[in-house]
């Protein structure tokens, strides 16, 4: 519980709260979520259900999102890094709470 709480927080080094959590380990959680979801509507399960699956994307992307947004922030940080970043990251979760 310790690692969420240093990432939810900004104190995880930029590099691995941007490319480790919120690339790597959104895009993977994402994507299980999407095909486990995919399974459940071909096995007949009702459609709300799924569709609950899918909405619950959305709290982890914007998780994964403020823990980026907070690492950006931090020392010693560039402005150029702290930017793009920040840009790349709301793309990706963008991205990621469509599909």
């Amino acid at each position: 519980m310790t690692a969420f709480r240093r990432f939810w927080s900004g104190h995880v080094p930029l590099g691995e709260a941007f490319w480790l959590w919120g690339i790597l380990g959104g895009g993977v959680l994402n994507l299980f979520g999407t095909l486990f979801a995919v399974m459940l509507l071909t096995s007949g399960t009702p459609t709300w259900l799924v569709v609950a699956l899918i909405v619950l994307h959305i709290p982890l992307n914007l998780f994964l999102l403020v823990g980026v947004w907070r690492s950006a922030g931090g020392t010693g940080v560039s402005g150029n890094a702290r930017v793009l970043a920040r840009a790349g990251m709301s793309v990706w979760v963008i991205l990621l709470s469509l599909v």
